[in-house]
């Protein structure tokens, strides 16, 4: 069966600038070794990154304060941004991406397009606990948790032994409690421990708030059922859905290697299994046609 890894493209480059700001072009390196790590990891026949667009989404129509503490991308990683994008095109890696919507929407309705296709198994590659309402018994969740490299895998047992719900609930979770990095308001008061118990305790947000006497909830409940919508990751994103497209094994061309060498990738480089006719820097590589 065919193997999908769904890269949260804007996730992982955020996470790679920080964890290597004292290099040059730090922040594309060390995506790229999440990257390439993953798909050998995962043994991927297939590869899509999704980035955000750089405008406002639908979620900023409903509530204009959605995000609204974020800094500004700083501008050198806005040029690696630019500089990673043209990279994965010369990889021949498929980019998704479309106003309005987060990169989350496109990897969700990807993957549940791949599901529901059911020749597939999907592997989400994000440094973001949002993606954790995905994963289902075709999605698993790789969750990069410090550095570049270290990586926590969710499946649904996994979900379930670490917070007790379902992955489904961790939108009602979040619907709850909120989210300060995107500005979801939750229930202000309600922490995690007390959400999950009402969640155990009732199963939906809709249910909690049909049921409880929590003075705390009962008194926000429209800002919970905001919370809700601005938390649930669209799935239903009109856009051409094109698998094949996404189709993509090692190893790379060498003109790949050689944009890698302009950027003084070395480790990457010197990486044999990686590149079509082995590697090294007395120009060996032959250039053949794709496996």
């Amino acid at each position: 069966m065919n193997r999908l890894l769904l890269v949260d493209g804007n996730s992982l480059i955020n996470r790679a600038y920080y964890a290597t700001t004292n290099l040059t072009n730090g922040a594309t390196y060390g995506f790229l070794n999440m990257f390439l790590k993953a798909v050998q990891d995962t043994k991927a026949t297939h590869v899509a990154v999704a980035f955000d667009v750089r405008a406002k989404t639908f979620r900023h129509e409903m509530y204009d304060k959605y995000k609204a503490h974020r800094k500004a991308m700083p501008d050198d990683l806005a040029e690696q941004l630019g500089d990673l994008k043209e990279l994965l095109l010369t990889m021949n890696v498929a980019i998704l991406q479309k106003p309005g919507f987060e990169a989350d929407d496109i990897i969700g309705t990807v993957a549940r397009k791949t599901s529901q296709a059911g020749d597939c198994n999907t592997v989400i590659l994000s440094a973001d606990r949002d993606c954790l309402q995905l994963v289902d018994e075709c999605v698993e969740l790789h969750l990069t948790k410090t550095g570049v490299t270290n990586m926590e895998v969710y499946t649904p047992d996994r979900v379930r032994a670490e917070f007790g719900i379902d992955p489904v609930q961790m939108i009602d979770l979040k619907a709850l409690v909120g989210d300060k990095s995107d500005n979801i308001p939750g229930c202000f008061g309600i922490g995690e421990k007390t959400a999950l118990a009402l969640l155990k305790q009732f199963g939906t947000l809709e249910a909690v708030l049909e049921g409880t006497d929590n003075q705390k909830v009962c008194g926000q409940k429209e800002l919970a059922v905001l919370s809700k919508t601005l938390a649930t990751i669209n799935c239903d994103v009109s856009i051409e859905y094109s698998p094949d497209s996404y189709a993509w094994q090692l190893p790379m061309s060498k003109e790949v290697f050689d944009e890698f060498k302009k950027r003084n990738f070395h480790s990457i480089c010197n990486r044999k299994n990686l590149w079509q006719g082995g590697t090294g820097d007395e120009g060996g590589l032959t250039q053949l046609s794709f496996l």
